[in-house]
């Protein structure tokens, strides 16, 4: 079996042989994947009027527990963005009603963001809907195998790919 990885890659060593290109098989497969994969959450969650972002802020907040409310700072670091971006998805959110700005009881300059029971339901129909997006698109692995590949993807993900990205040995080539 073979993909367009493997023509690209063979492309590749037959102009550079000089170079090891395994790596690249790996990245440019997930780069695919990932790209697919957004696809038919965006279809998935389409019925239910999300986008991926929306769904990842409301499902935090579900994810969290009773009462479903997390500080914006919290909400941003769970979904790697910037300050400005978040404050702009917390503002469409609640514009919607799906979730509501409340005084932070600790903390009388703060604000938590509390998911609303509209959002509540919405989030909770959504989630089925996207588990059977995942389950169809792992379909092709058995359970050995999707344990496998989650076992191998969380080592590139907790070794600290961002840190290889930077270091100083890829300015030097070695």
């Amino acid at each position: 079996m073979t993909d367009e990885v493997d023509r690209i890659l063979r492309q590749l060593d037959d102009e550079r042989p000089d170079l090891d290109s395994s790596s690249l098989a790996v990245l440019s497969r997930i780069t695919r994947l990932s790209k697919q994969a957004a696809a038919r959450l965006k279809e998935a969650l389409a019925p239910f009027g999300l986008e991926p972002w929306s769904f990842d802020v409301l499902a935090t907040l579900r994810r969290r527990g009773e009462p479903y409310t997390m500080s914006p700072t919290e909400l941003r670091r769970a979904a790697i963005l910037t300050s400005g971006a978040m404050t702009n998805r917390i503002d469409r959110l609640e514009e919607r009603g799906l979730v509501r700005r409340v005084a932070d009881p600790n903390d009388r300059r703060g604000v938590q963001v509390h998911l609303t029971r509209a959002g509540l339901v919405l989030v909770d129909e959504a989630v089925v809907a996207r588990l059977r997006c995942a389950d169809a698109f792992a379909s092709r692995l058995s359970a050995e195998q999707r344990d496998q590949l989650a076992h191998l993807l969380r080592i590139l993900l907790v070794t600290g790919p961002e840190e290889a990205l930077h270091s100083s040995h890829l300015a030097r080539g070695d």
